[in-house]
Parts: structure tokens; C-alpha cells; sequence
């Protein structure tokens, strides 16, 4: 498996192991509690490779390739907006209902902002972390980590949920093993050119040989 997969799978498990309740990786296999069990369970991280470059200037044609990776990590809060939003779209709706409906999507809209906020501060402050430099892999492995930016987008509304998202980008360089393409296995063949005779009377001289490297 090549190497920028693995540290997709490090950052994973980096920040499910330290979660400690406080938010959901999405793909993290060992946390097995049930959604009512966590403290905020609207809180979520998902990470994904995005972009990789092989510059010729630190590689070399043969052997190992420097691999400059690029993992995105989305960030998702939400709050949950007090009373019926419906009366914004309403036109029966009266000034006073949708200014009410309104301060409900503007207290929600705060909440989540301290949310992701919050999410923003615990991801990067485990990433960053002196003591998770090498993602639980081998020292050497990757190096030059860090997370080059940190991005909020605009409020999203999803029916009483009120969404706040951001992004961290975090970089690293690794080394890329190149062992090559090995294709599909194909079904034993076994070449038969044994010294006893066949039907035609007529002998074959040299040995048996299968197609995976067995002599006979």
C-alpha cells in the first residue's frame, strides 16, 4: 500500500484515539459508542487525501520517490435552532413570528460557531502535538507535517439545523516505494519436457517447469 494511504489511515486513527467523546471521525473503526453517548455527537471530522506532487528535484528515476502529500480535513458543527423555522417561509406568518424564527437561527448560528471553533482548536492541537509528529508510524516515515491553513465557510441551514463547516489542509513528505505493477495471476501452466519418450517414440530432453518458478 502506498504510503500517502497509510497516513490518510494514521491521521484517522491520531484524532479517533483523541477524541475523547468531544467529536466523530468519520471511518475511525474502533469507536464503537452509540450516537446518544457522546457529548456532541454533531460534531464530525472527515479527512480525505486531495493532492500529491513528485518534484524531479528531491527524487530520483529509480527507487524511492519524495511524495509532497496534501489530507483535508472537514470540519461539520451544528446547533439545533429553538422554535418553528417554517414561519420564515410562511406568508401567513406575522413580523413578530418571523423575527422571532430569526433570533432562533442567529442564537443557533452562534452556537455553532463556538462549536466548530472549538472543533478547529482540538484537531489542530492534536495534530500539532510534539507527541503525534509521527502519526504512531515509524520515526522517518514522514516528515515536514503541518497543517498549512485552517478555512471557515458560510453558515449552511438544513431544516432546524443550523451548519457551520471549516477545512484544515495538512501536508507532509513521504517516501513512495515503487515495486511495480504485478497484474493478474494466471492459472498454472506446466511445461512438460521430460526425457521419456511419447507416442511418436520421439524423447524430449530438459525438466518440468510451472510458471511459478517450481522445478520439477
Amino acid at each position: 500500500m502506498m504510503m500517502f494511504r497509510t497516513i490518510k489511515t494514521a491521521v484517522v486513527t491520531t484524532l479517533g484515539d483523541a477524541a475523547a467523546e468531544r467529536f466523530r471521525v468519520i471511518g475511525y473503526q474502533r469507536q464503537n459508542k452509540s450516537s446518544d453517548q457522546l457529548k456532541d455527537s454533531l460534531r464530525t471530522v472527515q479527512v480525505y487525501f486531495s493532492d500529491g506532487n513528485f518534484q524531479k528535484s528531491t527524487g530520483r528515476m529509480r527507487g524511492h520517490k519524495a511524495h509532497d502529500l496534501t489530507l483535508q480535513i472537514d470540519l461539520s458543527a451544528s446547533a439545533a435552532a429553538q422554535g418553528d423555522l417554517s414561519v420564515l417561509e410562511s406568508s401567513s406568518s406575522t413580523a413578530f413570528e418571523k423575527a422571532a424564527a430569526l433570533d432562533a437561527v442567529k442564537e443557533a448560528a452562534e452556537i455553532a460557531d463556538t462549536k466548530i471553533d472549538e472543533l478547529i482548536e482540538y484537531v489542530y492541537q492534536i495534530l500539532m502535538d510534539a507527541r503525534n509528529e509521527d502519526l504512531g508510524l515509524d520515526p522517518g516515515d514522514l516528515s515536514n507535517r503541518w497543517i498549512d491553513s485552517i478555512t471557515k465557510d458560510a453558515l449552511l441551514q438544513n431544516g432546524d439545523l443550523v451548519v457551520k463547516t471549516a477545512n484544515l489542509k495538512y501536508t507532509c513528505r513521504v517516501q513512495e516505494e515503487v515495486l511495480g505493477d504485478i497484474g493478474n495471476q494466471p492459472e498454472t501452466v506446466t511445461f512438460n519436457s521430460s526425457i521419456s519418450p511419447d507416442e511418436s517414440g520421439i524423447e524430449n530432453l530438459g525438466v518440468t517447469i510451472l510458471n511459478d518458478n517450481e522445478e520439477e
